[in-house]
């Protein structure tokens, strides 16, 4: 059986940015560069990064339907794929990390280009992923979907924001994966 694709993004679906962020990950990294250590595992921020509920909910996903994953978030401007490595590692996603596709990240083309637009880059470049693919963004982000054909839209979820990925949006994911007969 084939394996789908989840193209996760991280903002307002998995971190809610309460209490920390993309930025606090940023400057975690740069602080152990310059002080020539590894990244404090101990450190709350790893704990608190991402939303427990979005976690919980996306391991059962995960467990249900053992998808590949492609990052959509604006954090693959920030990192490269060993610290997104180590981030999932270290916040409690480490099955994310070690199911990242090979081509692991949408294309960087611009920084105003619109989620969808990124998305039908890479599925353009991975033709055999074509129809067995879900999107899981926020509202925000995740625009530019309705200028697909219909259909499309029903393998996006989009999570509401400050919310994230809660058990609406998983039972949303199944639906998508089911209508796609995977």
């Amino acid at each position: 059986m084939k394996r789908p694709v989840l193209f996760l993004d991280f903002d307002d679906v998995i971190c809610l940015n309460n209490p920390y962020g993309g930025y606090d990950v940023l400057y975690a990294f740069r602080d152990a560069e310059r002080k020539g250590l590894p990244i404090d595992r101990s450190d709350d921020l790893w704990t608190e990064l991402f939303d427990s509920s979005a976690k919980e909910n996306l391991t059962q996903f995960n467990e249900e339907f053992h998808p590949l994953y492609v990052l959509s978030t604006s954090w693959r401007w920030f990192f490269d794929r060993a610290k997104f490595v180590e981030t999932l590692e270290a916040s409690g996603l480490a099955f994310v990390a070690r199911n990242l596709h090979e081509d692991w990240s949408t294309p960087q083309i611009s920084r105003n280009a619109q989620r969808a637009v990124d998305i039908r880059r890479w599925l353009s470049n991975h033709p055999e992923c074509a129809n067995s693919w879900v999107a899981l963004d926020d509202e925000l982000s995740g625009t530019g979907f309705s200028t697909w054909q219909w259909h499309l839209e029903n393998f996006v979820v989009l999570c509401q924001e400050g919310v994230g990925l809660q058990e609406l949006e998983l039972m949303r994911l199944r639906e998508a994966l089911t209508l796609r007969k995977i």
